[in-house]
């Protein structure tokens, strides 16, 4: 279907919603990196301060535990994003008129293949 046979309202719905999507896909990745860190400097700290390994084990710990949160978070941001371009594709939009790459998953898929 054309982007001329789709109603101008439906279109604008759509890029609205991507354009919510893509931060909040990327606060979790920047949620997880800082997570990541955080876990990195607790153990270096530890190890700098040649303390004994207990030392910081249970906030070590804890971190860990929110990076697996966060993963699972990261988990329905990808789902979400699959059911909205099922969604797009119901109404007939197309992927390039709401900002969306093509192909960008599988892409990802046959580079990390090609490695």
């Amino acid at each position: 279907m054309s982007v001329a046979l789709i109603p101008t309202t439906n279109l604008a719905v759509a890029r609205k919603i991507m354009r919510a999507l893509l931060p909040a896909e990327d606060g979790i990745d920047s949620a997880i990196v800082a997570n990541t860190d955080l876990i990195g400097s607790i153990v270096r700290g530890r190890q700098e301060m040649g303390a004994a390994l207990e030392v910081g084990h249970d906030a070590a710990r804890s971190a860990v535990n929110s990076l697996a949160r966060l993963f699972e978070a990261r988990d329905e941001a990808l789902r979400c994003h699959q059911l909205l371009a099922v969604t797009r594709d119901t109404l007939g939009l197309d992927g390039s008129d709401v900002g969306c790459t093509g192909g960008k998953v599988s892409g990802a898929r046959r580079k990390a293949r090609a490695a």
